[in-house]
C-alpha cells in the first residue's frame, strides 16, 4: 500500500464524525439519500410521518390512500348500520348487505360532502355522525391535498450521475471523473458541484474527509452532459493510491450539486457517491455529440453518460 500523507489543507468536517464505524459503510446510499436513521425518542416522536409520505413511492402512496379511504368508509358505514338504517330515508332494501352496501356509499358521499340527495339522515343520532364524518373529510382531505402537492413541488430524482467514476488520463497526470446529466426537460441554470473524498486513515484508524479540487466547479448553464474532473496532483489526497488502496481506505467519494431550477424558481439540491466497487481505473468516456433535431434543437440521450472505453495507459497516480 502507497504511504497514506494526509493534507491537512484539504480535510474537512462534514458532519458524519470522525469515527471508523464500521467496514464497508456508506454515507450517501445509492438513490442519493444521507444514510443516517436516528432514534433516541419515544413513540410517534421517532417518525416523521410527513417526510415519510412525501418520499415514499407513488405507488405505495396510492396504496395508502385508497386503504385509508375504504377503511374510513367502512368504519361509518358500521357506525351508520348500527345507529340503524331505519334511520336514514331512502334505503328500501330490506336485506342487511345490501343495507350496510348503501350506508358505505352514503359514508363515501357524506366524507366528500358530496351528497346526491336520495339518500339522507332522519334522526339526530344519524346526523350527528354524518356530520362528524364532514368534518373528518374536510381535515383528511386537507391533509392529502398538502402531502399530494408537496411530492410535485419538490424537485427530487432530477440529476442523472454515470454509473462509474473513472480514473482516466488527464494531460500528463490522471484525474478522476464523472459525468452527470439533466433528466428532466426543464433547465438548469447556476449548477455547482462539491466533491469530498472519505477514507480511514491507516495511520489513525479514523476516517478523513477531504475537499477535491475540481477543474471546473461551477457552470452558468447545464442543458447537456457535465464532465467532472478532479486531477490526481501531488496536493490530491488520492495521490499514490491504487483501487487495492481505496478498497483497503473504505474510500468513498461523495458528491453534492446545486442548482437553480429556471420552472420551479427555486434551488435543487442532487446528492450521490461512488464506492471502490463503482470506480474504473484507466477508462475513458466516450463523446457525448449532440444531433439537430428537425425543430432545430439539440438533442441528446441521457443515457449515454454511462458510456466508457478501457483504456491502456502508462500513466500513474504516483
Amino acid at each position: 500500500m502507497a504511504i497514506f500523507k494526509s493534507k491537512k489543507e484539504n480535510l474537512r468536517e462534514l458532519g458524519f464524525g470522525s469515527r471508523t464505524y464500521q467496514k464497508n459503510v456508506r454515507f450517501i446510499t445509492p438513490s442519493g439519500d444521507i444514510n443516517v436513521k436516528r432514534s433516541g425518542l419515544r413513540g410517534l416522536k421517532n417518525i416523521d410521518i410527513y417526510h415519510y409520505l412525501t418520499t415514499m413511492s407513488a405507488w405505495r402512496l396510492s396504496i395508502y390512500i385508497a386503504a385509508g379511504y375504504i377503511s374510513i368508509n367502512l368504519i361509518f358505514g358500521g357506525i351508520y348500520y348500527w345507529i340503524g338504517p331505519e334511520n336514514f330515508y331512502g334505503i328500501n332494501s330490506t336485506s342487511p348487505a345490501q343495507q350496510f352496501l348503501s350506508l358505505f356509499f352514503f359514508s363515501a358521499q357524506t366524507i366528500t360532502t358530496l351528497g346526491y340527495g336520495h339518500l339522507h339522515p332522519v334522526s339526530n343520532g344519524a346526523s350527528v355522525a354524518a356530520a362528524v364524518e364532514s368534518l373528518l373529510g374536510l381535515l383528511t382531505f386537507a391533509i392529502a391535498t398538502g402531502i399530494i402537492f408537496g411530492r410535485f413541488s419538490r424537485t427530487k430524482d432530477q440529476v442523472m450521475y454515470s454509473d462509474n467514476l473513472l480514473i482516466a488520463p488527464y494531460g500528463q497526470i490522471t484525474a478522476v471523473m464523472f459525468r452527470i446529466a439533466n433528466k428532466k426537460q426543464y433547465e438548469l441554470i447556476e449548477a455547482e458541484a462539491t466533491v469530498n473524498l472519505t477514507m480511514t486513515n491507516p495511520e489513525t484508524n479514523k476516517r478523513e474527509f477531504h475537499n477535491l479540487d475540481l477543474e471546473i466547479n461551477k457552470i452558468s448553464f447545464f442543458p447537456l452532459s457535465w464532465t467532472i474532473v478532479h486531477p490526481i496532483d501531488e496536493k490530491s489526497p488520492l495521490f499514490g493510491l491504487q483501487l487495492a488502496d481505496l478498497e483497503a481506505m473504505d474510500v468513498e467519494v461523495l458528491i453534492l450539486i446545486k442548482a437553480i431550477s429556471d420552472t420551479f424558481g427555486q434551488t435543487v439540491y442532487s446528492r450521490a457517491s461512488y464506492k471502490p466497487e463503482q470506480i474504473i481505473a484507466d477508462a475513458s468516456f466516450r463523446p457525448i455529440v449532440p444531433e439537430l433535431s428537425k425543430d432545430g434543437k439539440l438533442k441528446i440521450s441521457v443515457r449515454d453518460i454511462h458510456m466508457y472505453d478501457q483504456i491502456r495507459s502508462s500513466l500513474k497516480t504516483d
